[in-house]
């Protein structure tokens, strides 16, 4: 989509969901208001449904623009720039604690412990994503899912919506009683934290969203009486769980389960679910409200954000006296910020460069007019 089509509610949401993760991954001051703030749920939940809400809404329009293979084109397209911008932060990441070692001769023990222990290997294995330290560990599975989605658009546009429900359900359902993977064995590949079986749900429920709103353009979120209030009191009470200390209503161990983030728990995801929801009536009843033009710069740009998001925070947990003081502490998580709307600025340069570029490069110097001097047309402008 141009940008004079897209929805600033969307991106203005990826937008703040970016700098909550960013605050999220340093030791700030400010996770007391970000960290699991409306739930027992993070910003990583809500960064992959829109993820794959969006994707839905603008692959099945290339789909029905361009057919099937057009379709394949372009998210091949997406998933190596993906890979290219997940090649990029690691290497940004490994680059940067290596620097830090280097140069002051010690490592944090945040460090990815294969970058020193091993660089080569690091390099090799996170090149290949078969070793995903934490913070540079969300954009492969995004890759994964952008590759399957053509199977999927295809399933949604041949009526088998249910079908794609029904399996994607089961995947994530069966997850939820495999028992954690000791990773000491598999060292030193590491696949991340995220569980590609479950997570799929949450990325391909946005899917199925993205694709209605294609086939039936409405509301963003149509109002279900019967569904707002127990999705508000489902919202209460676990926040009350996770910030007032209430009590769950079963035992430890299925609490643990349902909680689960690796594997996307039940309570996890419903919490969520419920919270999206009533979000997203909020944002159709009031959509100005939810439509802020430098969070939705910052969206625009959620891939290279991200991460630059991964090297910048992995960067400064290199020096933990940073966040020693108060005052640091605060500077030093709006430094990161600002370095977030720094990086979407410069990505924003480099393509209208890019854009411009192509246009000239489209022109035919024969069909170019000869303007004569001080005539005052500026061809740019043409």
């Amino acid at each position: 989509m141009s940008n004079t089509s897209r929805d600033l509610r969307f991106d203005s949401l990826r937008g703040l969901m970016l700098i909550v993760m960013t605050v999220n991954h340093l030791p700030s001051i400010l996770r007391w208001a970000t960290d699991e703030s409306l739930g027992i749920f993070s910003a990583a939940e809500g960064f992959v449904f829109l993820s794959g809400l969006l994707a839905g809404y603008v692959y099945t329009r290339r789909r029905r623009r361009d057919g099937p293979e057009g379709l394949r084109a372009a998210t091949r397209k997406r998933a190596s720039r993906i890979y290219f911008w997940q090649v990029a932060a690691f290497v940004g990441a490994f680059l940067a604690v290596r620097l830090t070692g280097i140069v002051f001769g010690f490592y944090s023990t945040s460090s990815p412990i294969l970058f020193y222990q091993n660089p080569w290997l690091a390099l090799l294995l996170g090149c290949t994503l078969l070793y995903q330290p934490g913070m540079i560990d969300i954009l492969p599975l995004y890759c994964a899912l952008v590759v399957a989605l053509p199977f999927v658009i295809d399933a949604l546009e041949t009526g088998r919506r249910k079908w794609v429900f029904l399996i994607s359900g089961s995947l994530w359902f069966a997850m939820q009683w495999v028992a954690p993977v000791d990773g000491a064995p598999l060292f030193p590949v590491h696949v991340g934290s995220f569980n590609l079986f479950s997570w799929q749900f949450l990325f391909f429920l946005g899917v199925i969203i993205g694709h209605q709103r294609v086939a039936k353009p409405g509301p963003l979120v149509p109002v279900r009486p019967w569904l707002m209030l127990p999705a508000a009191a489902l919202a209460v009470y676990c926040w009350g769980v996770n910030k007032l200390g209430w009590r769950p209503a079963w035992s430890d161990d299925l609490f643990g389960i349902m909680l689960n983030k690796p594997n996307l728990g039940l309570l996890r995801l419903t919490d969520f679910a419920m919270a999206a929801y009533l979000v997203g009536i909020a944002a159709t009843q009031f959509p100005r409200l939810f439509s802020w033009p430098p969070l939705a710069f910052l969206g625009r740009h959620s891939l290279v954000v991200f991460a630059v998001q991964s090297v910048v925070g992995i960067s400064l947990l290199e020096f933990p006296q940073l966040f020693a003081t108060t005052l640091g502490n605060y500077l030093t998580t709006f430094f990161s910020i600002a370095v977030l709307f720094a990086a979407a600025g410069a990505h924003e340069c480099w393509q209208r460069r890019g854009a411009r570029a192509s246009d000239c490069s489209a022109l035919d110097p024969r069909q170019i007019p000869t303007l004569p001097l001080g005539s005052g047309h500026d061809i740019r402008a043409a």
